[in-house]
């Protein structure tokens, strides 16, 4: 009989076998499951080993397995709505929970970075030095993301209802479309390894995603502008004002708002903690925190990129001169004019010539009958050579006159005597004056002469040129030191251009190459962490004299507001002048997903003449902030003190507009007054706008002439932030001479108003320029109401959006999310 240490030794050898074979489980299945999938797995293991355990003795131990692993699954299954899916939408289309939800991020995401990455495969090396995204293929409705992803939701039922069916080959169609038919198949199975997901996984995904964008595309309402719609889009660029106008800063008022209590605060947090500031409306209140990334970029600068440029030679600068100035340089002859003659605005010229002012003909006699010819014999409207007009056309004078005139004036080509060269030195009027009077003077000349026949007048009468040809132009600007100064710019700015280029094309190059260390490293090698990608950066700038520079985290906002940073206003570079406006470095940060980090991008800034190569590092997705936070608490005081404040500011407004109505000057009238009305605050004083229409074409693109021009709200200088409200009142609520009270975009600044200079300000002006504008070719190309027809669409689309959540009643519960925050290690 074995004893109890054998016993306990047998029955030791039999568990290590289900032990071992779980262990085995344990790493190689389960690290590939999803946290949905774990529950049921975990169930059936744990029962499926409890009940063989129990069967084993009685020599059952494999059919009682099986009934364990029965019930661990279904235990399992009910056990996983308890594990992280908690409901964040409900509606009566369906709700949503948080592992629904973020499940349905994560593919919009993997989507969005297959087409990325599918698009990079599908280029050329040489294409790849400068890629373009992909316009339109990125999937996205436009909206914040978690209002993004309840779209895709209801779009998805809506379809669903249409029985919309997405196919596999509307699927490969559409990567074929924006890869140019240019993936191959070995680069699609690398792109599908990469993101961790089968082909057939990555069709799934993807016919999602386009069933949702179908079904919006289909059920989404076509914008049909009216002729008076766009009437009001041209007045708006069209009808001008100027303004005088005070301003009541509502900072100001915020002495007279008592401190909000903590009961206010805990109440404004509720209310306000799921919401970001503007979202209902300008100037509303939100506590939300946005999304906010943090960048890295190499950049050219203009002016250190300049010094390192060789000086440019004077036998560069000739040599430049010889092979340009046929085209540059040359000088141009006024075009249709002979040479020798002078500019055709002056045929009066002519007019003090020594036959018209020595001898002026005679007034016929009264019983001749004839009539004083109206024009002076001495204006020719050419100037003739002495033999032209020496021999007269015989057609033109067939009868002889009848007293015989003095042949020597008109005969004797003697040479040009120093008279009427001294006559080309008084002014053409007074010899046009002395003329007048001799044709008026009664006493006949000593030497009368017969006025001719009209056909004999050119032959009878001497035309001298009164007017000295200028000398001839030389064929080329001479190359002077003016001109040597200004081609030496232009060389010098051209190869400062091509350096800074060459410069940023081949940091790009470099991140490029790190890039793939670091999102897609070789077997075996080891991923470079951040602070030595950083590192890396570093040293390549200082050793190709370029600025490295990295940003704190920043909202879109702040970095549109930065100073410092260059990437607010850069775009990527346009390399086809015919393509669409080229995409903000903002957009491409904000915009691609959430974990797409240390991807480089090109962008060039027009205000700070420098070239950018950048990446992002970080990016938080919007977060819900907590109460406790000091920076939030902070947050929460300033904005109640605001709130309050407002109606004191807009209450002194209406004060003011009473002192101001009427035919008082404003100056006058706000005289000795103070912004709060307090005898100790700060006194009024009146500005004066520029005059400004409601809206205008931007120029920042204006490197770009083919793109289509981008209207927005003109700025005004005396007016901090003008929104549309402000434009509306100002133009649509008031008229020429009228008061009123309105508050810029933000709501931070209350203005006092009067519209001293509207043009057109008439019935008769505004029917003059409806006749203009009904000449207007309203569907140009660069026309800017275009893109006003645009705007309008969406518009309508995010109205309609909205419509749309109401009709599924749709209610959102997402105080526990928090975006992650994605690093690359």
């Amino acid at each position: 009989m074995a004893s109890p240490l054998e016993l306990f030794r047998k029955k030791q050898k039999v568990l290590m076998v289900p032990l071992t074979i779980l262990a085995l489980f344990a790493f190689i299945v389960m690290d590939q499951l999803t946290p949905a999938q774990f529950p049921p797995i975990a169930g059936m293991l744990l029962f499926g080993f409890v009940f063989w355990y129990l069967g084993r003795d009685r020599g059952k131990g494999i059919q009682f397995a099986a009934v364990g692993v029965i019930i661990g699954f279904f235990v399992g299954y009910l056990y996983i709505p308890k594990v992280g899916a908690e409901t964040v939408v409900r509606s009566t289309a369906g709700d949503i929970d948080m592992r629904e939800y973020q499940e349905m991020v994560q593919n919009r995401q993997i989507a969005n970075q297959f087409i990325m990455r599918s698009y990079m495969a599908s280029l050329s090396e040489e294409e790849q030095q400068r890629p373009q995204p992909p316009r339109g293929a990125m999937f996205g409705f436009g909206r914040d993301m978690e209002d993004d992803i309840i779209l895709e939701f209801l779009f998805r039922k809506e379809a669903e209802k249409m029985n919309l069916i997405i196919s596999d080959d509307a699927i490969s169609n559409y990567i074929s479309r924006y890869t140019n038919n240019k993936l191959s198949r070995k680069a699609f199975q690398e792109t599908c390894q990469q993101l961790g997901k089968t082909e057939g996984q990555i069709y799934d995904i993807f016919r999602d995603q386009l069933q949702a964008r179908q079904a919006f595309q289909m059920l989404r309402p076509e914008v049909s502008l009216t002729p008076a719609q766009y009437w009001n889009f041209y007045k708006k660029f069209n009808v001008r004002q100027e303004l005088e106008l005070v301003a009541l800063p509502v900072k100001d008022f915020e002495a007279e708002v008592p401190a909000p209590s903590p009961a206010e605060k805990k109440a404004f947090f509720e209310t306000y903690k799921t919401v970001f500031p503007g979202e209902k409306g300008p100037g509303s209140p939100g506590l939300r925190q946005p999304q906010k990334v943090q960048v890295e970029y190499l950049m050219a600068d203009y002016v250190d990129t300049e010094k390192q440029v060789p000086p440019v030679t004077d036998k560069e600068i000739a040599a430049f001169y010889e092979d340009n100035k046929e085209r540059l340089y040359k000088n141009n002859p006024i075009p249709d004019l002979p040479a020798g003659s002078t500019v055709p605005t002056a045929p009066e010229m002519p007019a003090p010539t020594g036959p018209a002012t020595e001898q002026p003909a005679e007034a016929p006699k009264p019983e001749t009958g004839e009539k004083p010819t109206e024009k002076p014999p001495t204006a020719p409207t050419k100037t003739e050579t002495p033999a032209k007009a020496e021999t007269p056309a015989k057609p033109d004078a067939p009868a002889k006159p009848k007293t015989d005139a003095k042949p020597e004036p008109a005969t004797k080509p003697e040479p040009k005597s120093e008279q009427p060269e001294k006559k080309e030195e008084s002014s053409a009027l007074a010899a046009e004056s002395a003329t007048f009077v001799s044709l008026l003077d009664e006493k006949p000349a000593e030497s009368p002469v017969v006025a001719p026949k009209p056909g004999a007048e050119t032959a009878e009468i001497k035309p001298e040129a009164t007017t000295t040809a200028p000398p001839p132009l030389e064929p080329y600007r001479p190359l002077n030191e003016d001109l040597k100064s200004e081609i030496r710019d232009q060389l010098l700015r051209e190869r400062t251009l091509e350096l800074m280029k060459d410069k940023i094309s081949d940091a790009e190059l470099f991140m490029n190459e790190l890039s793939d260390k670091i999102t897609n490293p070789e077997e075996g090698a080891t991923r470079p962490t951040p602070e030595e990608a950083s590192k890396a950066l570093k040293e390549y700038a200082a050793e190709h004299q370029l600025i490295y520079n990295i940003t704190p985290m920043m909202s879109a906002q702040e970095m549109s507001e930065s100073e410092k940073y260059p990437l607010g206003t850069a775009r990527e570079p346009s390399i086809n002048q015919f393509a669409a406006q080229p995409r903000t470095a903002i957009e491409q940060l904000f915009e691609t997903p959430v974990n797409l980090t240390y991807i480089p991008y090109e962008a060039e800034d027009s205000f700070s003449s420098g070239l950018l190569s950048y990446w992002k590092i970080k990016h938080v997705d919007a977060t819900i902030p907590e109460f406790d936070d000091p920076e939030i608490d902070q947050q929460i005081t300033e904005q109640l003190k605001l709130e309050k404040a407002r109606p004191l500011a807009q209450k002194r407004g209406e004060e003011l507009k009473k002192l101001i109505s009427g035919d008082k000057e404003m100056s006058a009238a706000i005289e000795g007054q103070t912004i709060t009305g307090k005898k100790e605050g700060t006194e009024l004083s009146t500005t004066t706008t520029e005059s400004f229409s409601w809206m205008r074409t931007s120029t920042a693109n204006a490197s770009n002439p083919f793109s289509m021009p981008r209207p927005e709200l003109s700025s005004i200088s005396a007016v901090e932030g003008a929104g549309n409200e402000f434009m509306e009142e100002v133009f649509d609520n008031l008229d020429n001479g009228e008061v009123g009270v309105v508050m810029n975009a933000d709501k931070t600044v209350c203005y006092v108003v009067k519209v001293i200079n509207r043009i057109p300000s008439t019935p008769g002006g505004l029917t003059a320029m409806y006749q203009e504008f009904l000449k207007e070719d309203m569907f140009f190309f660069f026309s800017p109401y275009l893109p006003m027809a645009q705007m309008e669409q969406q518009q309508t689309n995010f109205e309609w959006s909205q419509e749309l959540e109401a009709k599924y009643q749709v209610e959102k519960y997402f105080e526990q999310v928090e975006g992650p925050e994605v690093v690359a290690q």
